[in-house]
């Protein structure tokens, strides 16, 4: 009755030494196959995961699919003290650049992603003013609502240097998206601190 077991035993044990040979005779060609099957294994697991993440994207409203878009690696459980990767930050800020009027889309804390701390916050009656300044620029984002991080972008208002001249004329249009994208973009590149939340 031992002899079939010790059979099966040393052929189990033949078969494997025989597999640990090929390995190491075959080391560096099956690593090289491993290198180049990779990027073809992570597409596989990413694209599983994408039709997941498109499933469930596609029940939220076009607000929510944007701050989604935008910041994809939120989790709404953790949403209190989540802080975007650096990469959807700058993503982020290139979007709101390219389109100065999402920026109406977001909440008070993504803003402070996007921009840092402003250089001056106030409050006029029921409203909350952020504002970021540069040399040739200001830019006041509004938000009505609770006082918490989550209030959304009620308002945003744009000046250039020459509206901040007490002797000029108010300003009857909206500033051209064109400028508002310049102006976004200088204050992205200014040092206005880390946003606290």
């Amino acid at each position: 009755m031992a002899e079939p077991w010790g059979y099966v035993v040393g052929a189990v044990d033949e078969a494997f030494m025989g597999f640990y040979w090929h390995v190491r005779r075959n080391a560096r060609r099956l690593s090289r196959l491993l290198l180049a099957m990779l990027p073809l294994m992570v597409l596989l697991v990413g694209s599983c995961k994408t039709s997941e993440v498109t499933d469930n994207f596609s029940k939220l409203d076009a607000v929510t699919q944007i701050r989604a878009a935008l910041f994809p690696d939120r989790v709404a459980e953790a949403a209190a003290d989540y802080r975007p990767a650096s990469g959807y930050v700058a993503r982020a800020q290139d979007f709101v650049q390219s389109n100065p009027a999402m920026l109406t889309k977001l909440t008070e804390q993504e803003i402070g992603f996007l921009f840092g701390k402003p250089s001056m916050e106030r409050k006029d009656a029921d409203a909350r003013i952020w504002q970021y300044k540069t040399p040739s620029c200001v830019v006041d984002v509004f938000f009505y609502g609770d006082h918490n991080a989550q209030d959304p972008v009620s308002y945003v208002d744009y000046r250039i240097k020459a509206d901040l001249d007490p002797s000029a004329a108010p300003r009857t249009e909206p500033l051209p998206q064109q400028n508002q994208s310049k102006c976004l973009r200088k204050i992205v590149g200014g040092d206005f601190g880390q946003y606290r939340g």
